[in-house]
This record gives structure tokens, C-alpha cells and sequence, in this order.
């Protein structure tokens, strides 16, 4: 009875909230909307869709009329206020980036036995450089399972409105979203799990630029280069790492000084790369360069407690690479990581890097290069999404 009470007042909480939600989304992101729209007066079913930012659970909404339970990262449940919101008024299920969640699988099926819609981000993380990145490969496992329509919300140009390593985001952004039937349950009960995959892959798929380069939309967006340094870490005109920066709208290296301009479409001038998912393809492939290489930054460590979902600060030190070792200095204590027993690593929202190591949690913040270290780390341990 508890839990009933629980979850409908959690249903009458969402439908009060979702129009001031709504209006206080489009003061920075206006949705347009296309394709199907959901009723309740149908069975349960699992929406995906493609990931960009913190708004999604709510953009890809705007053509769902239909109670729904979001799986997000448990990570997302440490910040009190979000915890609340998630929590008590969203009712979404948390789970573990990079781990198998029995509870969570549970609680999956539960309330799609109970009438409600689960919506699912299958990347698990949204995108820092534009393209949609690979899903989890037990996706089509925990699908075929579900038994299910599978519904595609389909999102395009959200990502340049406000890319996620941007100090600033475009005034009134605008993205698109499609929504329609990509899976009936019968067809699902046909298909293989890895044919599932692939179908979810292809229909998620989506590189915003390309969709600029067909839309030319203009942004009003300030200091457009500023925060890049979370993204970029090689320069592809010196051969530096951790060199590049932002200021105002041009990309500069510290070494070999302006190496390019963000347009009013997001698109790069004065570089041989016109944007960001080509430049993070191509610095990967100097991965093993960085690996080699030594450098060091500020970041506030911090020990979350998953079980009590609590966030204790341990203060700022100095994090220094060397030989596949991240080294945490201040002037009282030391933490030493060998980042070859590094599990699950988690970028999120743009200034939190999380990661498991020896069977405990530790969490950076205040950071402005863990997209280096997230990618140094799918180098040397391979993907953590198998």
C-alpha cells in the first residue's frame, strides 16, 4: 500500500510539474516535435532514445502522454536535490553505470507489469562530441526479455544548442525529436539479441553535425571555444597534449597559439577539422602518445557512499599521470590509482568524472580534462559498455 501511495502520488507530482518544467526547458532549449504521439490507452512499453543532455527525459516527452519510469545513473542520485526529484517525484530507477543491476532489471520489469512505460538511454551517458555513442551490448538481452513495444524518440540538434563541455549554452537552443514505433513485441520474440543491437543501434545513430551541414541553424551561444579543454587534449596542429583551451570563440594551444574558430553554427574555422567528432577520432588515435606522456591538473576528490547515496568532499589535490598511474597530492594526504584496475568509469554532467577501483567508488569534481582520462582508460581496459 505504501508503495502505491508512493508512486501515485509521484504520477499526480509529474503531471503538476511537467508544464513549469516545460516552461522553464524553453528558456533554454525550444523542442520541435515530430511523429507519433502516445496515449495511455495502450500497453506498457520501452521508449529509447539517443542522449545529449540533462534535459532528455523531459524532451523526449513532449510526445509521450503516458506514465513512464527513467532508468538513470546512480551516480545522479548523490546530489541531494537531484536525489529528491528523481527519487520521490520521478521515481527513477537508478543503476550503476558499467555494471550488471539485478535490482534495477527487477524493478524494469516491475513496473512495466504495473502499466508503466520505462524510458531507457541506451549509450548510458550523453555524447561529449556530437555523435551517439556505442550502446550497451546487453541492450537487446534486457529488450527481448522485457517483451515489449520498443518506441524510438529520436533527438537531433540538441547537442550543439548546448555541448557538454561548453562554460555556456545557447540562449532559446532548439532541438528536434521524432518519435515512432521501432519495435513491436512480436517482431522482438523473431529477432536475435545481437539483431536487436544492431537495430537500435542504427536507429539511435545520429551525428549533429551532420545534421547542421543540412540545417546551417544559427546559435546564440557566447565565448563559444571556453570549456573545450574538457574535450580536446591534442593538439592537431603541434602534436601537444593537454595544450588546447578556449577563449572567447577561438580553440588555442598554449604551445602554437590559435588553432581555430566556432562559428555561430558550431562549425570550426581555420582548422583542417570542421568539427568536434572528426577532432576527438582523430586525437584517439594518438592515444598511445598520451599514454606515454606525463601531465598533471587540479580536481576536488571526493568518496561517495552508493548504499546511502551520500557524497563526502575530501578536498583539492593535484592529480599527476605518469606510466598509467594517476598520483593525488595535497598537502596532508595521498591516493595512488594504477589505472589498469580501474572499472566502470562514468563522465557526469561536464565537471564529474566517477570510477570503481579495488571495489570502492571514487568520484573527481571540479575537473577540466576527464574526457582524457575516460578515453586513456578505454585505451588500456577496453570497453566497459561489453
Amino acid at each position: 500500500m505504501k508503495e502505491k501511495f508512493k508512486e501515485k502520488f509521484a504520477d499526480i507530482a509529474v503531471s503538476i510539474a511537467r508544464p513549469i518544467i516545460n516552461l522553464l526547458m524553453k528558456r533554454e532549449i525550444i523542442v520541435k516535435a515530430s511523429g507519433d504521439v502516445i496515449h495511455k490507452n495502450r500497453e506498457p512499453f520501452i521508449m529509447i532514445s539517443n542522449h545529449f543532455n540533462t534535459w532528455d527525459s523531459f524532451v523526449v516527452m513532449r510526445n509521450i502522454h503516458y506514465p513512464i519510469r527513467f532508468v538513470a545513473t546512480e551516480i545522479a542520485f548523490l546530489d541531494k536535490g537531484k536525489n529528491f526529484g528523481m527519487s520521490v517525484l520521478a521515481r527513477a530507477i537508478p543503476k550503476r553505470v558499467g555494471k550488471v543491476d539485478i535490482v534495477a532489471t527487477r524493478k524494469i520489469f516491475h513496473y512495466l507489469k504495473n502499466g508503466y512505460a520505462i524510458g531507457l538511454f541506451p549509450e548510458g551517458d550523453n555524447t561529449f562530441y556530437g555523435e551517439t555513442l556505442e550502446i550497451y551490448e546487453n541492450t537487446g538481452k534486457l529488450l527481448k526479455k522485457a517483451n515489449v513495444d520498443i518506441l524510438l524518440v529520436k533527438q537531433q540538434g540538441g547537442y550543439l544548442s548546448q555541448p557538454r563541455w561548453a562554460d555556456y549554452f545557447s540562449k532559446k537552443g532548439l532541438t528536434y525529436t521524432d518519435t515512432r514505433l521501432l519495435i513491436t513485441k512480436e517482431e522482438l520474440a523473431k529477432y536475435s539479441v545481437s539483431e536487436v543491437n544492431d537495430l537500435v543501434r542504427k536507429a539511435l545513430y545520429n551525428n549533429d553535425y551532420d545534421f547542421q551541414k543540412k540545417m546551417m541553424i544559427p546559435y546564440q551561444r557566447i565565448k563559444r571555444a571556453e570549456g573545450i579543454e574538457r574535450l580536446l587534449y591534442f593538439c592537431n596542429k603541434c602534436g601537444s597534449i593537454l595544450s588546447v583551451h578556449g577563449e572567447g570563440d577561438d580553440i588555442i594551444c598554449d604551445h602554437c597559439g590559435k588553432i581555430g574558430h566556432i562559428n555561430q553554427y558550431e562549425l570550426i574555422e581555420g582548422n583542417p577539422l570542421d568539427n568536434l567528432v572528426d577532432y576527438a577520432k582523430l586525437q584517439y588515435t594518438h592515444m598511445d602518445e598520451i599514454i606515454k606522456s606525463k601531465f598533471e591538473f587540479e580536481v576536488t576528490l571526493n568518496k561517495p557512499d552508493l548504499a546511502k547515496r551520500s557524497i563526502g568532499t575530501l578536498g583539492t589535490y593535484i592529480l599527476s599521470y605518469e606510466n598509467q598511474t594517476l598520483t593525488l597530492t595535497n598537502l596532508k594526504n595521498k591516493y595512488v590509482f594504477d589505472m589498469t584496475q580501474i572499472t566502470s568509469p562514468v563522465n557526469t554532467m561536464r565537471n564529474s568524472f566517477s570510477f570503481d577501483y579495488q571495489g570502492e567508488t571514487w568520484n573527481f569534481t571540479e575537473i577540466r580534462h576527464q574526457f582524457v582520462l575516460f578515453e586513456m582508460l578505454r585505451y588500456l581496459n577496453g570497453s566497459y559498455k561489453s
